[in-house]
């Protein structure tokens, strides 16, 4: 026969919480949280190329944290992380879209049925306008142009020679149709593209000779340049039309 005793008190569950004194060993330190990188935004990787586009033409790469991409961007590191693996990944990225879309740009006025002459003309007016509208470009071009090119991979080479076959492509063709001299392309393409990529660049310095020189700034307007590089090509492809207006026109 089974004496009377106190009721038992009933087992307490692991880990719940206790009534009265020290909380259980899993209470006091729970399991940290990993942040994640936030909502992934359909945006969210354009806004950290247009941020990281800025922040390299301002400060170069090696003045650029991913810090002041995040702040400008106004996502967190974890996000930037999520879509580039690397600030040189990121870097090589910004490079890349640039190029692809002015390229694409580019190839576009290549391919159409317009004459060589006209071609060129366009494909002037087209890098200019183009580098206008992706104005931190030719910034970081300058700086790569200066550093030796130490952080261009073989990848965004090959988008940038994209451009030069695109160009020394319409050269080949006026010159195999007999509307072009006999120059080079590669050295033509060199004579043309860096001079629009300094012009591109260079615009509060343009401005500061302007006003200490004491001459109309207009004088240094795009369209101006534009028209003086298209006869400058002109003279080297046709000597006999350098004199004539531009041949094409850009929509």
């Amino acid at each position: 026969m089974k004496t009377a005793g106190r009721p038992r008190r009933p087992k307490r569950a692991r880990n719940a919480p206790r009534k009265h004194g020290r909380p259980s060993p899993t209470a006091r330190n729970p399991k940290p949280r990993t942040p994640g990188p936030g909502p992934r935004t359909p945006d969210s990787r354009h806004r950290v190329l247009a941020a990281a586009t800025a922040e390299f033409a301002l400060r170069g790469f090696d003045g650029t944290t991913v810090d002041r991409i995040a702040a400008r961007a106004r996502l967190n590191k974890a996000m930037i992380y999520y879509h580039f693996r690397s600030k040189r990944a990121l870097y090589t990225s910004v490079l890349r879209d640039v190029f692809t879309s002015i390229g694409d740009h580019l190839a576009a006025i290549a391919a159409s049925d317009e004459s060589p002459a006209a071609k060129m003309d366009r494909f002037v007016a087209t890098f200019v306008l183009e580098g206008q509208r992706l104005s931190h470009v030719a910034p970081i071009m300058l700086r790569e142009l200066a550093e030796g090119g130490r952080r261009l991979d073989e990848e965004t080479y090959k988008v940038m020679v994209r451009i030069l076959r695109t160009m020394t492509g319409i050269v080949e063709q006026g010159r195999a149709t007999g509307q072009f001299a006999d120059v080079d392309p590669l050295l033509l393409y060199l004579t043309t593209i860096w001079p629009m990529v300094v012009y591109l660049a260079t615009a509060p310095i343009r401005h500061a000779v302007a006003r200490v020189a004491r001459f109309d700034p207009h004088r240094f307007d795009p369209d101006r340049f534009i028209g003086h590089m298209q006869m400058l090509n002109r003279r080297a492809l046709m000597p006999a039309a350098a004199g004539a207006g531009p041949i094409g026109e850009v929509s």
